[in-house]
């Protein structure tokens, strides 16, 4: 995977398509729905396809149906039909659901990708390991959001609760364990303190998601408790070691290292007003929703998901992964 596959950029129309997104929907932002949806499709339309070009392995053929770069290509069509219902809001929910459907058969790929890299590299190197996890895990945000968009119900959850769902899976879920990768392969095979340090983050991150999403799932507190209680742990480790980085690779650009210390930030920012939000069943620190929504989901996607993302395409000069 070259430096120039990496700025090849397939999400650069998809930010134009989302921003005429917001700017068509400005006045329903106000709405919870709505603002949630706008968020989903910022990962959509920016960061998946971004990501997917990180996903090259030296042992998998270029020729395949996995070749990241034509994958993220792919995605970022089918991202693109995606939008159009937040463009045209008016469409009845078969249409919308249809639109949505070509999504959820590329993030379905995705999937097969990430587990023809698991058993192709046959390893456990937590960097990679979190990359094939956040690939298994797109079918399943896409499916929330074809449930939110044909106004249907699963398993006793549709409407805002289903959007908020594919929200989590597509940012909680995809989008942080793709930085929990990158950050592995940007500290590279350091021997040092970091190296633990990084292990146990990355531990604590790729159990969170599961934890958290069995708990809502299952309405019992206690886990969805405890898969909060590995976010909040893991997520500012995750955030110090991205600052270290930054500061290590001298040798990367400038406004690379610097947009890596901006998502750090963006991301302590998240993680605060998130463990506020999951702390408030017992300490009554209510959050409204629509305020986790504009100061944890927007900042979360474009502050540390989409800079990050920005940032390490700059700071990854090597081909192929570097287990951490």
């Amino acid at each position: 995977m070259s430096l120039a596959s990496l700025r090849a950029r397939p999400s650069a129309i998809g930010l134009l398509v989302w921003s005429l997104v917001v700017c068509v929907r400005l006045g329903d932002l106000g709405d919870e729905a709505t603002l949630a949806e706008v968020i989903v499709l910022f990962v959509v339309l920016v960061a998946v396809p971004r990501a997917l070009l990180f996903t090259a392995s030296e042992d998998m053929s270029p020729r395949t149906y996995a070749n990241p770069t034509r994958l993220a290509r792919i995605a970022g069509l089918a991202g693109l039909v995606a939008a159009v219902p937040a463009l045209a809001p008016d469409l009845g929910p078969r249409a919308a659901a249809g639109l949505t459907a070509p999504w959820l058969l590329v993030c379905g790929f995705a999937a097969l990708h990430g587990l023809l890299r698991l058993h192709v590299r046959r390893s456990l190197a937590p960097a990679e390991l979190a990359l094939d996890l956040a690939l298994l895990l797109l079918p399943v945000a896409a499916v929330w959001l074809l449930v939110y968009r044909g106004d249907l119900v699963l398993g006793g959850f549709g409407g805002l609760a289903a959007v908020l769902t594919a929200g989590h899976f597509h940012a909680a879920g995809f989008g942080a364990l793709v930085m929990v990768g990158l950050l592995g392969r940007g500290l590279g095979d350091l021997r040092d303190w970091t190296r633990p340090v990084y292990r146990l983050a990355a531990a604590l991150l790729i159990f969170a998601f599961p934890l958290l999403a069995v708990g809502i799932g299952a309405g019992a507190r206690p886990i969805e408790l405890a898969g909060s209680g590995l976010y909040v742990l893991g997520l500012p480790l995750l955030a110090g070691l991205q600052l270290i980085a930054a500061v290590r690779l001298r040798d990367r650009p400038a406004w690379a290292r610097v947009l890596l210390c901006v998502s750090s930030g963006a991301l302590l920012l998240s993680t605060t007003l998130a463990g506020m939000f999951a702390a408030q069943g017992f300490y009554g620190a209510a959050v409204p929703i629509l305020t986790m929504l504009r100061a944890h989901g927007l900042v979360n996607a474009i502050g540390f998901l989409g800079l990050g993302l920005l940032a390490w395409s700059g700071l990854h000069r090597a081909t192929g992964p570097q287990p951490a």
